[in-house]
């Protein structure tokens, strides 16, 4: 495709150079390009692609698409290497590699239904339950969020939510290419106000939730909310937004939003509607209180933490659901994807098909069972509402304590350190404050913050995450529930730009052996 080609429809304030020249690539990062690629300079948070133009232009790029253009470059630069590279500066370099990247790869959101899912918490389990049920209806459907990428029959581990524009361009474009029809995306806030989805048209938007994430990144909550209804700025004339009427920040923009809607909740006013959930005898409340959807499991009985059945009301019909997912929180993942299908005009039968064949998620309220007589539970929640409702849910789980290990990752959010300190010592009977991701801060500063928040004497501090979760495992007896929050899924842990092997689970499950072993010794 011409250099021309991959410009139309793109604003641009000038050019320089031969615009007719075939591009063979295109690269956001110098050391991937090649002769004859595009090379689009990005002003990234460590590092200006800006400053990387004359080492593009001396690997063989064709062209080179910048906010500055050919002013990065000295005069003797320009005169020199302007005969054989084409300049072309415009107003915003993300939205022009987004949109130039989709041109490359044949506008592959066209060939697809673009099911695209945001919200603080939620986004992974509703993903995997909403292509489950697409894949239920010999639907061939592609993936692509925080655990993974399935764009054909493998699935490779994921580098982001969302992916660079550039390489979710590429991803749509396998899927097309690989016959699938739908695909689903988390879509996260950073990659809304980092233009990554711009270029695609969604047919369904789905927010699962909000609340407090990534103010180390958008500064405020009102800046975060924005960036998070960016996502139906690239709905379709006739897409469909599909809402969490329980959420109190969601629900007025069901009055705002110039699109079909469809609400799901359980509260009044809920176009589909969750109703009689049942596992053994508990009340349902609504997510809005700290009372759970879902009864005590036999308190401490494992065997109650089979999955969860449901009614659904729908305008147009009623049907029942059964799933192996348990808790409040996936009562509300299992209706949005109810939501999601039902936008999408899918039936009741594959529906409910769908949501019985889905498996737990990895990393979300996992349960860890190696023949203990206590649960253990691995989580990704890394909120203080996401810890707030896994401790609420555990605690109606068990008979006995519940034992909550968690940390905070650096260089993110210091603000949300405290308040989940707060959330764990107030609703845990005992916590061990450790380390998460650390990145480039020092484990035991961020240990401090989370501190702050902590007005009750049931923590201690085990900075070594390993033996943090081993201390958990030796306290643990029978009734108990130990929580291991914030790492999820994840198989590394990040210290000073380095990630190392480490998995919760991994950790965890020996841990329980040795336990088991020397039980039996004894």
């Amino acid at each position: 495709m011409t250099i021309l080609k991959l410009l139309e429809g793109l604003a641009v304030k000038s050019s320089t150079g031969p615009l007719d020249a075939e591009i063979k690539g295109i690269a956001y990062d110098s050391r991937l390009i090649k002769e004859g690629f595009l090379f689009v300079a990005v002003n990234g948070f460590s590092v200006d692609g800006h400053d990387y133009i004359r080492d593009a232009i001396n690997r063989g790029a064709a062209a080179i698409v910048s906010e500055k253009a050919a002013a990065c470059l000295t005069n003797a630069d320009q005169s020199a290497d302007q005969k054989s590279a084409a300049f072309i500066e415009v107003p915003d370099s993300r939205e022009a590699l987004a949109l130039i990247s989709a041109a490359f790869y044949g506008k592959p959101s066209t060939s697809l239904s673009l099911i695209g899912i945001t919200g603080t918490n939620g986004k992974t389990t509703t993903s995997f339950i909403t292509k489950n049920i697409l894949d239920a209806g010999d639907k061939r459907a592609g993936l692509l969020g925080t655990i993974c990428y399935i764009t054909g029959d493998e699935r490779v581990a994921a580098s982001h939510t969302t992916p660079e524009s550039l390489d979710l361009q590429r991803c749509l474009g396998e899927m097309v290419y690989n016959n699938m029809s739908y695909a689903v995306l988390e879509v996260s806030s950073h990659a809304l106000a980092l233009k990554r989805v711009e270029g695609c048209t969604f047919k369904t938007a789905a927010f699962t939730n909000f609340s407090q994430d990534h103010l180390d990144f958008h500064g405020t909550m009102d800046e975060y909310f924005r960036a998070k209804c960016r996502i139906f700025n690239y709905l379709a004339s006739e897409g469909t937004a599909v809402l969490n009427w329980d959420d109190p920040a969601i629900r007025p923009l069901v009055k705002k939003l110039d699109c079909k809607v469809v609400t799901c909740g359980l509260e009044e006013g809920a176009m589909i509607r969750a109703e009689n959930i049942r596992s053994q005898k508990s009340e349902v409340r609504s997510q809005n209180t700290d009372t759970p959807l879902i009864p005590s499991l036999a308190r401490g009985d494992k065997e109650g933490l089979k999955g969860l059945s449901f009614d659904v009301q729908t305008p147009e019909s009623r049907f029942t659901i059964n799933s192996h997912l348990i808790g409040r929180i996936n009562v509300y993942n299992v209706l949005m994807s109810v939501g999601i299908a039902y936008s999408l005009g899918i039936s009741d039968e594959v529906i409910q098909r769908g949501i019985e064949n889905a498996k737990p998620v990895e990393g979300r309220f996992e349960n860890v069972d190696e023949g203990q007589n206590f649960l253990c539970i691995v989580d990704y929640a890394h909120t203080d509402d996401a810890l707030k409702k896994l401790i609420q849910e555990a605690r109606h789980l068990t008979k006995g304590r519940v034992i909550t290990v968690f940390g905070c990752g650096g260089n993110r959010d210091k603000t949300k350190r405290s308040l989940m300190g707060a959330a764990a010592s107030e609703l845990s009977d005992s916590i061990i404050v450790t380390s998460d991701n650390p990145r480039n801060e020092d484990p035991l500063e961020i240990i401090k913050d989370v501190l702050k928040g902590i007005s009750k004497n049931n923590y201690t501090v085990q900075p070594d995450r390993e033996l943090a979760i081993k201390e958990a495992v030796a306290m643990a007896k029978e009734g108990d529930t130990v929580l291991i929050a914030g790492k999820g899924h994840e198989d590394y842990q990040e210290i000073k730009g380095k990630r190392h092997h480490f998995s919760d689970k991994e950790v965890l499950k020996e841990a329980i052996r040795k336990l088991l072993a020397m039980s039996q010794e004894l």
